[in-house]
């Protein structure tokens, strides 16, 4: 589910503001529906009076600015989330969430994929399962998704080094593993 709006900019000196709302692509419409309310509430809540916003929960996207910024990939803010829980295995961890945010990031650039790409890797000798995620929005094009997130993998080494989970957010793409 994705929608964008303008509103205002018809004269006596309103701008326009450019909106987007986005549900993540495997994310029943009921299930949508209250997190984008909920969303549009938490901007309305937090950002009263700013010119854009930006609101990721982990099935929804909305933002709004005065500036349009329909089908322009934005890495230009990250937001780092961090699992603050490390591997128990950190090195071979990692060269398996490598592998496999790789394997999304690749997945991203696929127009197939929609903008949401989602893998799954086995680690270690229990067989902990490592899931990797990766989603953009709507506005932009399978490659500049797959940049995206490519550059949002990127980043994971330099923040999450060997910790169970980690997201990196940016205003048209995010990149997550977690275990």
């Amino acid at each position: 589910y994705y929608a964008t709006a303008t509103a205002g900019g018809g004269g006596g000196g309103s701008a326009t503001i450019w909106g987007l709302a986005q549900c993540r692509g495997d994310v029943p419409a009921s299930d949508c529906a209250r997190c984008v309310a909920a969303a549009a509430r938490q901007a309305a809540a937090s950002c009263r009076g700013q010119a854009d916003a930006r609101v990721w929960y982990d099935y929804c996207f909305l933002r709004y600015d005065d500036a349009d910024f329909l089908g322009l990939p934005d890495t230009g803010y990250a937001l780092i989330l961090i699992n603050t829980m490390n591997a128990t295995d950190p090195a071979a961890f990692d060269r398996a969430e490598r592998r496999l945010m790789a394997r999304v990031a690749a997945d991203a650039a696929d127009a197939a994929s929609a903008g949401l790409a989602r893998e799954t890797a086995r680690f270690g000798s229990d067989g902990t399962t490592i899931y990797g995620l990766g989603w953009c929005t709507r506005d932009i094009t399978a490659a500049d998704c797959g940049l995206c997130v490519a550059q949002a993998v990127a980043e994971l080494p330099n923040y999450c080094r060997f910790r169970r989970g980690c997201r990196v957010l940016y205003s048209s793409c995010m990149a997550r593993y977690e275990t």
